[in-house]
């Protein structure tokens, strides 16, 4: 059986995906630099923007 993909990411388990910390995800939203969902109050990612943010930052053998 193949594991599924994540749909979406609470703010800790995107923060984790990114490899940076919760307060530097909440500054890139609040930027508008990645975009979240509010579901019932909480706030989470979804798995394409968090590859999609990924993938337009410069990898470390580049800059």
């Amino acid at each position: 059986m193949t594991a599924r993909a994540r749909i979406r990411y609470t703010k800790a388990e995107a923060a984790e995906q990114l490899s940076i910390s919760i307060r530097a995800l909440d500054r890139l939203r609040e930027r508008g630099e990645i975009t979240a969902r509010v579901d019932g109050g909480r706030i989470y990612f979804d798995h394409a923007e968090l590859e999609s943010y990924a993938r337009s930052r410069p990898s470390e053998g580049e800059a």
